[in-house]
């Protein structure tokens, strides 16, 4: 790119899991990470948070005095998010702004019912083709299955505004930056097989353009890079944040890396060596990256990763 685009460093970011694939009120807390710790105080039945295979990330951005709080997807399903919000008296006043990563229903699925818990209107930031219909999967039995739409009427009902944009822009008082489309460089990193969308009354792939992350400089640490599903490639979306802000040095990717499943095998190890040359300090490997990923990494990386978990709060920077 000819000129970088960098959102204001912030002293210290917090992270707080709404929404991932597990829950587990056995895991230890470490240094700059805060765990749900199941307490049954002796009595049945035991209330927990509710995982699901999908993803919600509230972060909140720290600068002098003042905080900055937006949310990174939407779960799935009408019920998890919603309870996790009770469960873990999650305080939304302060959250200004949602960010959409892309339009699959993992992301997006209960955006109805977040909106409706947010006391401000709030501004919901997506690329146009998230809202594509229809899209389908092809899944290996051959049954096409076509994926549930992304409706702007749920903004518009909610009273939030709908910024729609495929290009960089810079949100939350500048402290946050939403990459926009990200360019697919790297060989080893495909879109989703057996995506489809209809154009013209034909099936095409689905590419997934509408993937999009979001970048936070952490002051004196450097890039945040948080992801829903990187479907664009955790490598590409990596570097492209590193284009993106003319800054190379990478403290902290955390959310979707998608390598589950046979189709993604082949880019296990291109993926890992290339972590192992951005070098950062913190790995948080979530939702749809899958158990074979998670394991080499923590094989390959150990100091570095850090385990996600319903309820758990990530502190950057780690101390």
């Amino acid at each position: 790119m000819d000129s970088s685009i960098s959102p204001v460093p912030v002293d210290r970011l917090e992270v707080y899991v709404l929404i991932d694939n597990y829950v587990d009120g056995g895991l230890p807390p470490s240094t700059g990470v805060c765990r749900y710790s199941l307490n049954h105080e002796g009595k049945l039945p035991i209330n927990s948070y509710l995982a699901e295979h999908a993803i919600s990330l509230m972060v909140t951005a720290y600068v002098e005095n003042k905080y900055y709080r937006i949310i990174l997807d939407a779960g799935c399903s009408p019920e998890a998010l919603p309870h996790n919000i009770e469960f873990g008296n999650v305080d939304l006043n302060r959250v200004t702004d949602v960010v959409i990563s892309h339009g699959h229903e993992d992301h997006m699925g209960a955006l109805p019912q977040l909106l409706a818990r947010i006391p401000n209107p709030a501004r919901v930031y997506a690329h146009p083709t998230a809202f594509h219909s229809p899209r389908y999967y092809l899944a290996d039995s051959g049954e096409l299955l076509r994926q549930p739409v992304f409706e702007r009427e749920w903004i518009s009902s909610a009273k939030a505004e709908l910024i729609e944009t495929p290009d960089p822009m810079l949100i939350g008082d500048d402290l946050y930056l939403i990459t926009g489309e990200i360019p697919r460089k790297n060989e080893f990193e495909k879109a989703l097989p057996g995506s489809l969308m209809e154009v013209d009354g034909e099936l095409e792939p689905d590419n997934i353009i509408d993937d999009q992350a979001i970048i936070v400089v952490l002051k004196h640490h450097g890039l945040v890079i948080l992801t829903g599903c990187a479907h664009a490639g955790v490598i590409n979306t990596v570097d492209f944040a590193r284009r993106l802000t003319g800054i190379d040095r990478v403290y902290a990717v955390i959310g979707g890396f998608h390598l589950s499943g046979e189709p993604f095998q082949q880019a296990l190890e291109p993926t890992l060596d290339a972590l192992k040359r951005i070098d950062p300090k913190v790995l948080v490997p979530m939702h749809c990256t899958g158990i074979e990923a998670k394991a080499l990494f923590y094989k390959e990386m150990p100091d570095r990763i850090k385990v996600s978990g319903v309820g758990t709060t990530f502190h950057f920077p780690i101390t």
